[in-house]
């Protein structure tokens, strides 16, 4: 794959900016897109976007807003004009927050000068087909005999797809899903609207032959808190445009080569 480090963005979940430099430092050179989440953001706020802007590196600010409309519009309005380069929001806040989620995004980028993509969070790939049953009411009675329920071929890869259209509606640019769901969004809404996957394994340990926890087969990928998994070059083959990377390599003891085993992943095994 050609330009795929620039597709790869490490999740640095620290609580301060000691530990999050030191990772900027290990990988330097390596690594060029970075995520920010809450529990960096909340323990360090704007200073984590200026450490990881004064890398020379792109920015991930991965909040999940979820409110009301206004709210969000400011939120998002105020967290571009941080000079960050997506923001990501809970599609399932509905159609109306969407839209003033882009309005916000778009005002800041006309204010710092750059691009900033607004990217709909649909299922997190922590939760099950049995998670999403027991949170959205969904019973067995409502699959098909096979347990199958059409769209992506499960309730979960229905769901995804549909909060996914309901971003493309909205006029964002992109959705968070496993890579399960990735092939179905694309070929639905287009190769133009983005897919963020996270839950990036490397293959070894413990295995999940697909994206429910407790199945096992060998030559899948390891699993932990996350449920839906891919290893990176499969999440590529889903025809993601980004995947996110964190533990496999922040809590390596050795980042640089881990980042390395991930790169080599790709290379060996995605397509072009």
């Amino acid at each position: 794959m050609k330009n795929f480090k620039e597709r790869v963005i490490i999740a640095l979940d620290y609580n301060n900016l000691d530990s999050a430099k030191d990772m900027l430092e290990r990988l330097k050179g390596e690594a060029l897109f970075y995520k920010i989440g809450l529990e960096l953001f909340t323990s360090c706020c704007d200073k984590s976007v200026k450490l990881i802007r004064d890398y020379g590196c792109k920015i991930f600010l991965d909040l999940k807003f979820h409110d009301i409309p206004n709210t969000v519009y400011n939120a998002v309005k105020s967290a571009g004009e941080l000079g960050v380069d997506i923001i990501n929001v809970h599609a399932s806040g509905g159609v109306e927050m969407m839209k003033s989620a882009k309005k916000g995004g778009m005002e800041a980028a006309d204010k710092i000068g750059k691009n900033i993509d607004i990217i709909a969070v649909t299922v997190l790939t922590n939760l099950s087909e049995g998670d999403v049953r027991d949170i959205f009411y969904y019973s067995k009675e409502k699959t098909n005999p096979d347990g199958l329920n059409g769209g992506c071929g499960n309730i979960v890869g229905n769901l995804a797809l549909h909060l996914a259209k309901l971003a493309k509606i909205s006029g964002l640019d992109g959705a968070v899903c496993s890579g399960y769901e990735s092939v179905e969004i694309k070929k639905v809404l287009g190769d133009g609207f983005k897919t963020i996957i996270p839950g990036i394994r490397l293959k070894r340990g413990n295995y999940a032959k697909d994206g429910n926890a407790g199945n096992a087969a060998a030559g899948g990928v390891r699993v932990d808190d996350q449920k839906r998994v891919m290893t990176p070059s499969m999440a590529f083959n889903s025809q993601a445009d980004y995947i996110i990377i964190g533990r496999e390599v922040t809590a390596s003891n050795n980042p640089i080569e881990a980042l390395k085993a991930v790169y080599n992943d790709i290379e060996r095994f995605a397509g072009n």
